[in-house]
């Protein structure tokens, strides 16, 4: 037991202290050349009977050349003529593995580059389907797909395919095979260099013969702290200009000393560089700072960083505003003339310069993709990963096809600079993205993924282009911001067809409609709005430009607008129906919802395209439109209405353009108080039953009544109120009781008559109508009264209506006027008519007319809030 624990714990340091033992490398077709004969056949044993159901295959290795594709790795099996048993291909985007003649093609997340060690891992399950790729120690990609084969053969080999350009250009090492799928943790410590694990099936130790074939042995830890060497590309005396576009352009910066070693290491390196050629630069460099924009201000001339210098020569800088740039000379800085001046110029690389040539139509990428070197100072020579290369020959550069030895293009001798770095025009002599002749515009850039390459071939994020500012020195990222491309054949009058991805047959159009303002007219039923319109809609013939995350930056320009196909839309109940338009208030922007499918490979820049099929075109405008309510105003004011807002797509019918029910949305985003009603939640009802597709946005409208009652109801209660309690005057002053009535019946006369001007004419009563003459009619009949009351009092109340009595009376014949004869009253008839008939008519009245009151609104109050 102990034995076996030792023998453990020795295999276990052996595996984690393998840095210190050598790893052999192969190397295939360092010079780029492809050929069949540069191969590593495997010279371990196979046996065809142990059949891979599960499998992992692991491989470190660095890109050279890329011949359209390299095969790294490859087992078949020669009696049953199987070639794809298990094979390993690489791209520089994507990556392929083949398991018993089935594969699936994976793009990576970031492209490969030449010189670069990577770790790439494919493992395969077959209880669960499972497939998985791994680079660097990291999952790339996952999915599930059964092979339902074993995976067997009786011969391995590296490095090469059935064809010249499946070759393998680059180094190998570590390449494994195992009969089972590793584990995400393992993997991750191989590709970190923590374990060296060898296959159980294919052992990289088990020995390769080669063939053409070089090997040399590395530490395991050398894998994952490799470093590229430090380059300088040197150029011979030039202007200022030249020497900051050339290395800018190259990925570069002019040099700035910082301490004064580092001063006299740029003599120590030039030396060095150029030993047997004393004449040429050892001293007086460019540096990177100036002071053009404010004298003393020293500043970085590519990003304008403020610098503290402290390597200055004694007694400089002493050239105030006539020298405003500096060089680096043997004791340190000194400020010069920056137009006068030439001076030799140095970039410091600290990794290998790549470049890629845009604007070429090439899909496969190793014809894109390019990397820099320098034989002697002031050469560069751009070799492609695949069959092309730039040089210069004599004065003028050449674009140039290594396979075919043709020339594809000249570099057009007005160029900036006479140099092919940044947006150049060139001049074809080979056919390019089906252009035979004449200039074309290509960009040959150094800049990153997720870069965009100004004309002078400096570098800004991809999102600061089209940002309306500027951000290139060259102001050029502000230019060519066109959104949309349209395919030859588009037409803006035909309706875009449903993407595949939808159920529908019809294109689906979603209406967003954002209310500001809402005034109503009763008296008119029109109901007045100022509200923002939305429409969204999918064209999957277009195909969308450098989007942002940012919608504002996506407006497209008027023009642009009228050459797109876009909804028509009627507003129904409006005067004379109206429609959407198109003017210069209408904005159109393209939303990104989905990342980028593509780029354009036609395009001299960095343009990434995103699909119309996937993300949307959106059309805004506000509009202020009347629409034609139609109100029940029986229970005014005491009602509750709605107006709707008729919209209809006039476009096509149905069948072709339908209202996207999920997506239509409709919101009101002011004060829900209007000066008559209160605003409700707003609802959207889709109509099906017309030949179009129609949807209404429902506005509930809740009439506020304070008006009413404060206007209508308590001055007419009031006014009622006081007629009737004329009743309880007394009887005899019948002129104050009959003024005091009719003056509230023509108070409320006038009341009906305002409020009736004030609402539509209708063919039916209202219950304000209903109150107002049932307030009339009371008052009315509490004038009858009055009179009745009142005629019954005069008819007990004159004297010369009943006979006298007879009376003896003597009359002196001394006094005239005893001769005229004198009335008696009859006081009992009086007494007996008033206390009987008046007294039971004003009772009849005063109770009456309040059994009716209390009656009538009894029934009234119940009816409109019962």
């Amino acid at each position: 037991m102990n034995g076996r624990r030792l023998l453990h714990l020795l295999l276990m340091l052996l595996l984690l202290h393998r840095g210190s033992y050598g790893v052999e490398v192969l190397e295939f077709q360092k010079d780029g050349e492809a050929n069949m004969e540069t191969v590593a056949e495997y010279g371990g044993r196979l046996d065809r009977s142990w059949k891979l159901q599960s499998l992992t295959l692991c491989a470190r290795f660095q890109i050279f050349h890329m011949h359209g594709r390299g095969t790294f790795f490859q087992l078949w099996d020669r009696p049953d003529n199987l070639t794809s048993q298990l094979r390993g291909e690489l791209w520089l985007e994507r990556v392929r593995s083949v398991i018993a003649h089935r594969w699936k093609f994976q793009q990576i997340k970031e492209k490969f580059r030449a010189y670069r060690w990577y770790h790439l891992c494919f493992t395969y399950n077959h209880m669960s389907s499972g497939y998985k790729i791994y680079i660097d120690g990291d999952l790339n990609y996952k999915t599930t797909y059964e092979v339902d084969r074993p995976v067997y053969g009786d011969t391995i080999r590296l490095g090469q395919g059935e064809q010249l350009e499946h070759s393998f250009s680059g180094a190998l090492s570590q390449v494994n095979v195992w009969d089972h799928p590793l584990s995400a943790d393992t993997i991750a410590e191989m590709a970190t260099c923590k374990i060296d694990l060898k296959g159980n099936y294919i052992s990289w130790d088990a020995g390769w013969t080669l063939f053409n074939v070089t090997s040399y042995t590395v530490s395991l830890k050398q894998f994952c702290h490799w470093t590229a060497k430090t380059t300088y590309f040197w150029f011979p005396e030039t202007s200022r200009e030249l020497a900051t576009y050339v290395c800018e352009a190259l990925g570069s910066h002019l040099p700035l000393p910082t301490t004064m070693d580092e001063v006299h290491s740029w003599y120590n390196i030039s030396s060095a560089t150029w030993p047997d050629e004393p004449s040429l630069c050892r001293d007086n460099f460019w540096a990177s700072i100036d002071d053009m924009k404010e004298e003393g201000y020293w500043v970085t001339h590519y990003d304008q960083s403020p610098v503290a210098v402290n390597t200055w020569k004694d007694n400089e800088p002493n050239g105030i505003f006539f020298e405003n740039c500096a060089e680096i000379e043997p004791t340190g800085l000194a400020d010069i003339d920056c137009v006068t001046n030439k001076r030799c110029s140095v970039c410091k690389f600290s990794q290998i310069a790549f470049f890629s040539l845009l604007g070429i139509c090439e899909s496969e990428l190793q014809n894109v993709h390019f990397k820099v070197s320098q034989d002697y100072m002031g050469h560069l020579l751009f070799r492609g990963y695949g069959e092309y290369q730039i040089h210069k020959e004599g004065e003028e550069w050449v674009w140039f096809n290594v396979k075919t030895t043709q020339t594809v293009a000249r570099l057009d001798p007005q160029s900036p600079l006479g140099m092919p770095m940044g947006r150049r025009t060139w001049h074809l002599e080979t056919s390019v993205c089906g252009q035979m002749s004449g200039t074309r515009t290509l960009c040959l850039t150094s800049c990153p993924d997720q870069s965009y390459t100004c004309d002078d071939a400096t570098c800004i994020p991809l999102d600061s282009r089209c940002d309306r500012k500027y951000d290139c020195q060259d102001n050029s990222d502000e230019t060519n911001c066109q959104l949309v491309k349209k395919p030859n054949d588009y037409r803006k009058d035909l309706v875009p067809r449903v993407s595949h991805k939808n159920n529908n047959k019809s294109l689906p159009v979603a209406l967003n409609i954002t209310i500001e303002s809402i005034n109503i007219d009763t008296t008119r039923m029109m109901m007045f709005v100022s509200y923002s319109l939305k429409m969204t809609w999918y064209d999957y013939r277009l195909m969308f430009l450098n989007l942002k995350l940012d919608d504002n930056l996506n407006v497209l320009s008027f023009e642009e607008i009228m050459s797109l196909w876009t909804p028509l839309v009627g507003f129904i109940n409006t005067k004379s129906s109206k429609l959407s338009v198109m003017d210069k208030e209408t904005v159109l922007y393209l939303r990104r919802l989905q990342p980028h499918t593509h780029t354009d490979n036609s395009a001299p820049g960095e343009v990434t395209l995103y699909s119309g099929e996937e993300n949307p075109l959106i059309i805004s405008r506000v509009y202020f439109t009347d629409y034609i309510c139609d109100f029940n105003l029986v229970l005014y004011p005491f009602d509750q209405q709605h107006c709707d807002m008729h919209l209809r797509i006039h476009s096509a019918s149905k069948e072709y353009i339908t209202i996207d029910e999920t997506s239509t949305s409709a919101k009101y985003i002011s004060s829900g108080l209007l000066l008559e009603y209160q605003v409700s939640q707003l609802t959207v009802h889709f109509d099906k039953s017309s030949k179009f597709s129609d949807v209404k946005v429902r506005i509930p409208l809740k009439r506020r009544v304070g008006y009413a009652l404060t206007d209508i109801y308590i001055p007419s209660l009031v006014l009622l109120l006081i007629s009737y309690l004329s009743l309880f005057f007394r009887q005899h002053i019948f002129e104050v009781r009959i003024m005091t009535t009719l003056t509230a019946l023509l108070v409320m006369a006038t009341l009906f008559s305002q409020v009736s001007s004030s609402l539509p004419k209708t063919s039916y009563f209202k219950m304000v109508d209903v109150w107002l003459l049932f307030c009339i009619v009371m008052s009315f009949l509490i004038i009858i009264f009055h009179v009745i009351i009142d005629l019954s009092i005069k008819d007990v109340t004159n004297p010369w209506s009943h006979p006298p009595s007879k009376v003896t009376k003597v009359i002196p014949l001394s006094d005239p006027g005893a001769l005229s004869p004198t009335p008696t009253l009859n006081t009992s008839i009086i007494t007996k008519i008033y206390n009987f008939p008046t007294k039971g008519y004003v009772s009849m009245a005063q109770y009456g007319i309040f059994s009716i009151l209390v009656l009538f609104n009894l029934m009234y109050w119940s009816y409109i809030f019962g």
